[in-house]
C-alpha cells in the first residue's frame, strides 16, 4: 500500500519517538505535544546552553480543565490539575526510586468547591490546603497519610519543616500541625531529667511538647506563604513586617524584623539566608547569624519562651534603589536578580548589595541556569541574559507553555502547558574526555637457553 500514513498512525509515531526520547507525551494533548521551536525544542534549546531533561504530560482530565499549579521542589515537581489530580514528576535517579523525568505517582483528590493552594514539597510530605482541610500526601508514594481540618480557610500553602507542618490561614494567623500525628516525643531519662540534646538539628517535638494543633499569632495577614528556615518557618505581613520561628535542640526563638514596607514579592531562602525586596525599593540580605554587627546591619526583635521582646543587631546589607522592584528576588552563584517593574531587570552582589547592573527591557526573571538567568519579556519570549554582565543572550519561544515557573529551588527552567506539559530545561553538561585505557604490556618471547644460562652466570665471560 502506498500513499501518506493515516492521520492517527502519524501522531502514534511521533509519541513513540517522544517515548524513545525520554519523555512520553500521549495524543491527548493534541495540539500541545508539538515540540518544535518551543523552548521543549532539544535543537532550539541547545543553541542557548540547555539540554532538556525530561518533558512529561501529567496526567488528569485536560479535555475539562486545565492545569493550575507546578511547585518545583528538591527531588519532585508536583503538578495539580484543575480536577483535583496531583502528580509528583522526579527529578532525580536513585535505585530503588523512579526514573527521572517519569511520574512517580499520581493522587485524584477529587475538584471540591473550595479553592486548592499550591502544594507544598517537604522531605517526606508533599501537602494541599484547600479550604478548611489539609491533606497530605507520602512524597515517595503519593498515598494518603492524614487529613486535618483547618481552624478556617488557608490563605496559602502549607509547608513543611522541622517535622511540622505550618498553614497560613485566611483571617491571620498560622496552624502548626505535626508531620506524623503518632510521633512521641522522647520520654525523660529514668533520672527524671530531661534527656541531653541531640547534636542534630530538632526535627520534630521535642520531650514535653504537645502534638495537639496550635495557632501561632502572625500580626497580620500572611502576604505570601511562609518558607523553610532554620528548623521553622518564616513569613512577611502585609503591613511590612517579618517574622520567623527558629527553632534548635533546646529552645524557640521568634525573630521579627521591620521591612518598612511591604514585600514586593515573596522573600527567598538561600543558604541559609533571607533575601527579600520592598515596595519602597529597597533589597535586602540576613544572614544566618542573627549576632554581630557590620558597616551595613540592623535591628530585630527576638522573642523566646517568656514571650519577653530584646532588640540585637543582625548582620547582612540594606539597598536602597530608585525603583519599585515588582515580584520576589531571585538568588543564583553570587548575584542577586529583581523585576523592576517598568525600569527593567537588576542585578546585585550577594555579598555587599552593591548594583553590578541593570537592564531596561522588561523582564520577571523565572530561573538561574548556570550563568544564565532568564526572564519572561512582554513580547511573550523567555530571554536569556548572562548573569555576569546582563548582556542579551538569545531568546526562546514559549509556544504551548505559557505558564512559566519561578523556580528558587534548583538550576533549572520548568516551563508548562495549560493542557499538563511540563518540561523541565538544565544547563549543558560538558562530556569530559575519558581518559585512555591503559592498554597490556605486549609479551615477549622467551629468552634462548644458551643468552638465559649466560645471563645467569656472568663469571663465564671471564
Amino acid at each position: 500500500m502506498t500513499g501518506p500514513l493515516p492521520r492517527h498512525a502519524c501522531v502514534f509515531i511521533a509519541a513513540c519517538i517522544l517515548a524513545l526520547a525520554g519523555g512520553f507525551v500521549p495524543s491527548a494533548a493534541h495540539g500541545q505535544s508539538c515540540l518544535c521551536g518551543t523552548a521543549a525544542d532539544e535543537l532550539v534549546a541547545a543553541r542557548l546552553g540547555l539540554e532538556r531533561e525530561w518533558v512529561v504530560q501529567v496526567p488528569f482530565d485536560s479535555a475539562a480543565w486545565r492545569l493550575e499549579h507546578v511547585v518545583v521542589g528538591d527531588s519532585l515537581v508536583v503538578a495539580q490539575g484543575g480536577d483535583g489530580s496531583v502528580a509528583a514528576i522526579s527529578t532525580t535517579s536513585s535505585p530503588g526510586r523512579p526514573r527521572r523525568g517519569t511520574v512517580a505517582w499520581s493522587h485524584h483528590l477529587g475538584p471540591g468547591t473550595a479553592p486548592v493552594e499550591a502544594a507544598g514539597i517537604g522531605p517526606g510530605l508533599v501537602t494541599i490546603a484547600r479550604g478548611r482541610e489539609l491533606v497530605a500526601l507520602d512524597a515517595a508514594t503519593g498515598a494518603v497519610r492524614w487529613e486535618r481540618p483547618l481552624r478556617t480557610v488557608a490563605s496559602g500553602s502549607a509547608v513543611s519543616s522541622g517535622g511540622w507542618v505550618y498553614a497560613p490561614l485566611d483571617a491571620g494567623g498560622i496552624q502548626r500541625l505535626p508531620e506524623d500525628p503518632a510521633a512521641m516525643p522522647a520520654a525523660p531519662a529514668a533520672d527524671g531529667k530531661p534527656a541531653a540534646p541531640a547534636k542534630e538539628p530538632v526535627t520534630g517535638p521535642r520531650p514535653g511538647e504537645s502534638l495537639a494543633p496550635i495557632e501561632i499569632s502572625s500580626d497580620g495577614e500572611v502576604d505570601f506563604p511562609p518558607l523553610p528556615f532554620r528548623g521553622g518557618i518564616v513569613w512577611c505581613n502585609a503591613d511590612g513586617r517579618m517574622a520567623a520561628i527558629v527553632r534548635s535542640n533546646t529552645a524557640t526563638e521568634r525573630l521579627e524584623f521591620d521591612l518598612g514596607s511591604p514585600a514586593a514579592g515573596p522573600p527567598v531562602v538561600h543558604d541559609g539566608d533571607i533575601f527579600v525586596a520592598t515596595k519602597a525599593g529597597d533589597i535586602a540580605r540576613i544572614t544566618r547569624s542573627p549576632r554581630g554587627l557590620t558597616a551595613n546591619s540592623g535591628v530585630m526583635t527576638v522573642r523566646g519562651a517568656d514571650d519577653k521582646p530584646a532588640t540585637v543587631p543582625y548582620t547582612g546589607w540594606h539597598t536602597v534603589i530608585d525603583e519599585v522592584p515588582e515580584g520576589g528576588p531571585l538568588v543564583g552563584g553570587d548575584t542577586v536578580v529583581v523585576s523592576l517593574g517598568p525600569a527593567g531587570v537588576a542585578a546585585f552582589a550577594v555579598a555587599t548589595g552593591d548594583l553590578l547592573w541593570q537592564e531596561p527591557a522588561l523582564g520577571r526573571p523565572l530561573a538561574i541556569t548556570g550563568d544564565q538567568v532568564w526572564c519572561l519579556e512582554a513580547t511573550g519570549f523567555l530571554v536569556a541574559r548572562d548573569l555576569a554582565t546582563g548582556a542579551r543572550l538569545g531568546r526562546l519561544c514559549l509556544g504551548c507553555f505559557t505558564i512559566p515557573i519561578v523556580n528558587t529551588t534548583s538550576e533549572r527552567l520548568v516551563l508548562a502547558s495549560p493542557g499538563g506539559l511540563v518540561v523541565s530545561l538544565a544547563p549543558r553538561r560538558t562530556v569530559a574526555a575519558e581518559p585512555p585505557v591503559p592498554q597490556p604490556p605486549v609479551p615477549q618471547p622467551p629468552a634462548p637457553a644458551d643468552d638465559a644460562e649466560a645471563a645467569a652466570d656472568p663469571a663465564e665471560d671471564l
